[in-house]
């Protein structure tokens, strides 16, 4: 079935285009705002009906070439054929809208910092593996693998490796997991890079022995860039996730990344922005927020490997991070070392059930970064029904930022101030840190 002559008026979180025709909804995926297309429909619902692109009847004036050779096969970067200039602008209305929508606050325009250049960017990918040792991204919802020699969103040291582990896989005919038959071995693929160029790979594999894994290992290492190897074994079926034991291979020594001034090792499990080039600019933005004054005692919440606690710690008089991550609170507590911070302690534990005795403890200022489904309900309650008056919340989620916004709401805490910054150009993700007060 086609549908035509359907106007793009706004883009969703997902980044598919939006369009409105005889009191029904339109989502239609290969899209660009303000442009007129045909769509062929793949899926229809009561209210709303899911479509793909399939003629353009008149080009939108924000639509752009791609820099990537993929841009038509890979669902990775949906905002690809979007001027990046635009692609912000429609980020900064899809928070604005979400926050009044689902929040209830009125937010004006809004300041967003993005990046001169939106392209080798990230210092982490995670790639699959086929039943023909090809490397690269799962299409949409599937488990089709989209073959790539290179990803333009990634880091020159990552793609420069990339190519490496390609050949060495294929020699050494080192099959992906098949999903369908439960046989193969590589379930996925993480590679980090940090500031020297240097890499970080981590292999999930579906079982412990395998053929050419010992030579396989050796090959890897002799990739100079490669300074840690590690393994993980994880035999659930159709589950990709690092297994719970992740095995060091090989170390030719620490791997450390830097935030500005402040030097971080990260272990293959733990959490680091993975935007290089904002990420600094982010948390520059929440201590701009802050204003802090040397005199307060912050607590941050979901603190990873201690960035922030350490990032912002540093202009406080002590600092306590939360973390649930084991081997994150390990680095954490070795980052404190390596950067000389002696005001700062990290626990570990689930923030939700650490936070109510920590809140006796005279918190001038609550930090949360958590992860994309947002705060525990029951946090909220606590941070509520708490003397807290301050909260610097950044966030990766803007939906689950704003829903949680109405349940501070209920609390009498408001939004003080809100600046976005983009961690992931190319797609409708984007950060948001705010300072919320109460009144």
């Amino acid at each position: 079935m086609k549908v035509e002559n359907l106007k793009i008026i706004d883009i969703t979180e997902e980044g598919n285009g939006v369009a409105k025709k005889d009191n029904l909804v339109y989502f239609a995926e290969d899209t660009v705002i303000d442009e007129i297309v045909d769509i062929e429909v793949l899926e229809k619902k009561k209210n709303f009906i899911i479509g793909k692109r399939i003629r353009t009847v008149e080009k939108s004036s924000y639509r752009i070439n791609s820099k990537c050779e993929y841009a038509k096969v890979c669902t990775g970067c949906t905002m690809q054929e979007t001027d990046y200039s635009k692609e912000l602008e429609l980020k900064k209305n899809l928070v604005k809208n979400q926050i009044s929508r689902i929040g209830n606050f009125n937010v004006d325009n809004t300041n967003i910092i993005g990046l001169e250049n939106p392209c080798n960017f990230r210092n982490k990918i995670e790639l699959k593996v086929d039943s023909k040792c090809n490397l690269g991204y799962y299409y949409k919802k599937s488990h089709k693998l989209i073959s790539i020699d290179k990803c333009i969103v990634a880091s020159i040291a990552i793609n420069k490796v990339m190519k490496k582990i390609s050949n060495l896989v294929k020699k050494y005919n080192i099959e992906g997991y098949e999903h369908k038959t439960n046989k193969g071995i590589i379930k996925n693929i993480t590679i980090r890079s940090n500031y020297l160029n240097e890499i970080q790979l981590t292999l999930t594999v579906a079982k412990e022995n395998f053929s050419n894994k010992k030579e396989l290992f050796e090959e890897l290492e002799q990739i100079e860039e490669i300074i840690e190897l590690y393994y993980s074994v994880n035999k659930k079926k159709n589950n990709e996730f690092m297994g719970e034991e992740v095995n060091l291979i090989y170390s030719k020594k620490e791997f450390i990344d830097m935030i500005g001034d402040y030097k971080f090792k990260i272990s293959p499990k733990s959490f680091f922005q993975v935007n290089s080039k904002n990420t600094k600019k982010l948390y520059d933005i929440a201590l701009k927020q802050m204003d802090l004054k040397g005199t307060e005692k912050l607590l941050d919440l979901y603190c990873g490997i201690g960035t922030t606690t350490i990032y912002f710690g540093n202009k406080t008089k002590e600092a306590i991070g939360v973390e649930i991550v084991k081997d994150a609170v390990k680095d954490a507590n070795y980052n404190k070392e390596l950067n000389n911070i002696k005001n700062v302690k990290f626990i570990h534990g689930k923030s939700e059930n650490e936070i109510e005795k920590l809140l006796k403890d005279d918190i001038d200022i609550v930090v949360v970064d958590p992860p994309r489904k947002g705060l525990d309900r029951n946090l909220i309650e606590i941070l509520g029904k708490s003397k807290i008056n301050k909260i610097e919340y950044i966030s990766c989620n803007p939906g689950t930022f704003s829903r949680d916004l109405k349940y501070l709401k209920e609390y009498e805490f408001e939004i003080k101030e809100i600046e976005l910054c983009d961690m992931f150009p190319n797609t409708m993700h984007v950060e948001c840190v705010a300072l919320i007060e109460r009144k």
